[in-house]
């Protein structure tokens, strides 16, 4: 637990066992590597949910960190199902298994988490091992939303490919429940705190939206012949028609502004709106 609680921003001690808290694993300078849910049991062991495109990351830089320190990290090999959306309490009804309302519970051959989004009240579960197998296909495909235009619609970005190691914290944005601003030192600690009390950045993530299907991913925005932000990842509207996209904007584009969406050839007039779109 030690090791752990110099190296990420959230502090785990004070963790009720059997709760899940956000945090975040940052480079010595401050910058993004990965999104983290820490599950607080009630010994030393201590377990960590990150994104698949950042497993990898997490795994690397735990590993680099671990100097003059007893501590074991593993890999869970099991195979993991997340379902997300209103309908997703109704896919674990399908089955015999445990549902925590919130923190995470142990099953006779995996686990259950709750794994909250940052923005939005939405029901999102991570399920691993024997609880993930025991969802059936129709189950999910009747009860879950689709989990990219969810995750887009809230606001959540990915990482390694919405946020990479030269983007700040600060910019995703706000940090406050991830971040335990009365911690001792952690890595990234320094430019997390300076920006909190004083500083400002100078691109936020913020929502794309077509109001027609579009491919907007890798599509460059454009404002007064300017480029003023790439969009990284898009889906489907799930509030409605057309498409939503996650992009890291110049701070100068406030939202409402139309901005045009060029891909290739192709040019599109799109809106800029706040995180996130869903409001449930």
């Amino acid at each position: 637990m030690s090791f752990l609680d110099v190296l990420i921003s959230q502090s785990i001690a004070p963790a009720e066992p059997g709760s899940v808290r956000p945090s975040l694993l940052l480079t010595p300078q401050g910058k993004m590597r990965a999104l983290l849910w820490v599950l607080r049991s009630s010994d030393e062991e201590v377990g960590l949910v990150t994104q698949s495109t950042t497993v990898e990351t997490v795994i690397a830089d735990l590993t680099r960190f671990r100097f003059r320190v007893e501590a074991e990290i593993e890999l869970d090999p099991r195979p993991a199902l997340t379902l997300v959306g209103p309908g997703a309490l109704d896919a674990l009804l399908s089955v015999d298994v445990p549902r925590p309302n919130s923190g995470w519970l142990l099953t006779a051959g995996g686990l259950i988490a709750s794994v909250p989004f940052a923005n939005v009240e939405l029901p999102r579960f991570l399920l691993v091992g024997d609880a993930a197998a025991a969802i059936t296909q129709s189950a999910i495909e009747a009860a879950a939303d689709p989990y990219e235009a969810v995750r887009v619609a809230a606001g959540e970005p990915l990482g390694n490919v919405d946020f990479d190691d030269s983007t700040i914290a600060h910019e995703l944005g706000p940090v406050d429940e991830a971040v335990d601003f009365t911690k001792g030192c952690y890595l990234g600690q320094e430019l997390v705190a300076r920006i909190d009390s004083r500083g400002r950045v100078t691109r936020r993530l913020r929502a794309v939206v077509a109001e027609t299907s579009a491919e907007l991913t890798g599509a460059t925005l454009i404002s007064n012949d300017k480029d003023v932000g790439i969009v990284t990842s898009s889906a489907a509207n799930p509030t409605g028609s057309g498409t939503l996209g996650l992009a890291l904007i110049r701070h100068e584009v406030e939202d409402a502004t139309t901005v045009e969406a060029a891909l290739g050839d192709h040019r599109l007039p799109v809106t800029i709106a706040a995180l996130p779109i869903l409001n449930t």
